[in-house]
């Protein structure tokens, strides 16, 4: 006997070895989960088994580092062992549940969900998982059974007995459908969005006189609740109560209490049912008008009128205001802010265009788009550094999923200032990266080609450039500009003259040539000079004389002598 003692008292001891230098381990295992070295904390949970074969937390944490590293089928077994091991634990039976209902094996993740509840009779999240999961699958009495469980733990509450109504309705039981609807009113008899839903049920249903009857009622105790109005013009709508409609739609519409959604909702269906003339836009301007009389700073309203505006062809001028009106109620609102830039560009009101686009990037300093239209007023300017420096800045700020074609814009900009600046290297450098970008930037392709033309430097990439630039806009008389030139420097006259006759036609008037935005002084002092080389010296003195003309910044110091001694000189 006493022999007998003392071998179990050994076991004992064991045991308890055993078991701290598990507990030991398991923490620095955990220790080193916290620091991200899963590689060492999974050698230490391995060393536990090996003391401990059946030590479900480290089989656990097993499972989890395999499902880490993508060995889902291990990951599954080592979990489904843990759970064996100790089926009361919750995280395990919560962690492989989730799992299982991710891979979609909802059959699979019910019974331990089922556990969970038992063992967490508190755990309302369990309940409405299982609810839904059941009545995804088909089994609605199980589902609703489930749903009166969280009754029970949550009490009387609308989503519940929503969800309730629904299930029995799929069931085609109306009975026990509109009973739970019923109870709820009687829970809260003060709450009238309850008796509203549930007379919207017996309308959907067609029960029109059950459902007026409830209206009734609660146009009795509150009878300008916005909710009620809105399921009434429903009801008149369904019953052909076209006058009751009108009135009804037209008191929502002007009324300043009227949600900002429901009110755009209703404008939205009065566009939609409205014919395309000019008849019914005047009508529809003329709502909007009243309403933002009622209604002066409902920005959901204001973008509406906008869009519509914008829809109906309205002058841009006209939208502009309406888009500004916005933006003095909602200084960030940023697709009226996008707007008016592009709006301002167009107009050419670079200081109107610099304001907003200095907002867009204080309010939104990772939307590159305002960076780039920002530039363009400073470098018209001539303030080549700031416009670096803004562009710059962007591009350090510029959000993850930035189009790479802005990007490719950004840096096209940054590459003619340091043209302009005469750090020619740098903006070369700066056009590569561009075409890394977007290798089809056509802005940046015609610029590359055209300075390094202007230098005399690799014509042979610059004409593969160009080529590029007028494959991908053929009518583009800038791009074939440069093209030509191009060809003119490598001495391949005739062809120059080809591309330049599409740039400036012979019949081309002399008014024509002075006033055309894209005929500029120096195509006319190209369009002369590869006119001179191909024999044609009357058509380039002509050229020339009307360089000199327009008056254009851009062109050689030797035009006035050209245009001058009507001679050409390189």
């Amino acid at each position: 006997m006493r022999h007998l003692l003392i071998i179990i008292l050994l076991g004992v001891c064991q045991w308890a070895g055993a078991q701290t230098r598990v507990d030991y381990f398991m923490h620095e295992a955990a220790r080193c989960m916290v620091q991200g070295q899963v590689s060492s904390a999974a050698d230490l949970y391995q060393h536990c088994l090996e003391i401990e074969p059946s030590t479900a937390e480290a089989i656990f944490h097993l499972g989890r580092m395999k499902f880490y590293l993508g060995e889902d089928s291990l990951g599954m077994e080592y979990l489904y062992k843990a759970v064996e091991l100790d089926s009361c634990n919750c995280s395990y039976l919560e962690t492989l549940a989730t799992i299982l209902i991710n891979q979609r094996c909802v059959d699979e993740a019910l019974p331990l969900l089922e556990r969970m509840s038992k063992l967490q009779a508190k755990r309302s999240d369990v309940l409405s998982m299982m609810a839904k999961i059941y009545a995804n699958v088909g089994r609605m009495e199980d589902a609703i059974q489930t749903m009166n469980r969280l009754e029970l733990l949550e009490g009387k509450l609308p989503s519940i007995s929503f969800e309730k109504f629904n299930l029995y309705m799929e069931m085609s039981d109306s009975v026990n459908a509109f009973r739970e609807l019923e109870e709820l009113c009687a829970e809260y008899p003060a709450d009238m969005s309850n008796r509203i839903h549930m007379a919207y049920q017996y309308q959907l249903l067609g029960n029109f006189e059950q459902a007026l009857k409830i209206y009734d009622e609660v146009k009795k105790v509150d009878p300008s609740n916005p909710t009620l109005q809105m399921v009434m013009l429903d009801y008149y709508n369904m019953q052909g109560m076209d006058s009751l409609y009108t009135t009804t739609r037209d008191s929502i519409l002007f009324s300043p209490s009227t949600d900002s959604q429901k009110r755009a909702r209703l404008m939205e269906n009065i566009i939609e049912s409205s014919p395309d003339d000019s008849a019914s836009t005047e009508a529809i301007m003329m709502r909007f008008n009243r309403i933002l009389e009622v209604v002066p700073n409902d920005v959901q309203m204001l973008m509406l009128n906008a869009i519509y505006m914008e829809y109906r062809k309205f002058p841009p001028a006209d939208i502009a205001m309406v888009m500004q009106r916005v933006l003095d109620v909602q200084p960030d609102q940023e697709t009226a802010m996008r707007w008016l830039a592009q709006y301002h560009i167009a107009q050419r009101d670079l200081s109107a265009m610099e304001e907003i686009c200095r907002r867009g990037v204080n309010y939104y300093p990772s939307n590159l788009t305002y960076y780039y239209f920002l530039a363009l007023p400073l470098m018209n300017s001539g303030n080549y550094e700031e416009t670096i420096e803004t562009l710059a800045r962007g591009l350090r700020l510029r959000a993850e999923d930035t189009k790479a074609e802005i990007i490719s814009d950004v840096y096209t900009q940054k590459g003619d200032c340091y043209y302009e600046m005469g750090k020619h290297e740098e903006a070369f450098l700066q056009y590569d990266s561009a075409l890394v970008y977007n290798k089809d930037n056509v802005l940046c392709l015609n610029n590359y080609a055209y300075f390094l033309s202007l230098l005399n430097k690799d014509l042979g990439k610059a004409e593969e450039m160009s080529y590029r630039a007028i494959k991908l806009e053929p009518d583009n008389r800038t791009y074939l500009d440069t093209y030509a030139w191009i060809l003119f420097m490598q001495e391949q006259y005739a062809e120059a003259e080809r591309y330049m006759e599409r740039v400036v036609p012979r019949d081309s008037s002399e008014h024509y040539l002075l006033t055309d935005d894209y005929t500029g002084s120096a195509i006319l002092e190209h369009a002369g000079d590869i006119a001179w080389m191909n024999g044609d010296t009357q058509r380039a003195i002509y050229l020339w004389q009307l360089a000199a003309k327009r008056g254009d910044a851009d062109v050689t110091p030797l035009l006035p002598k050209k245009a001058r001694k009507k001679k050409y000189y390189k």
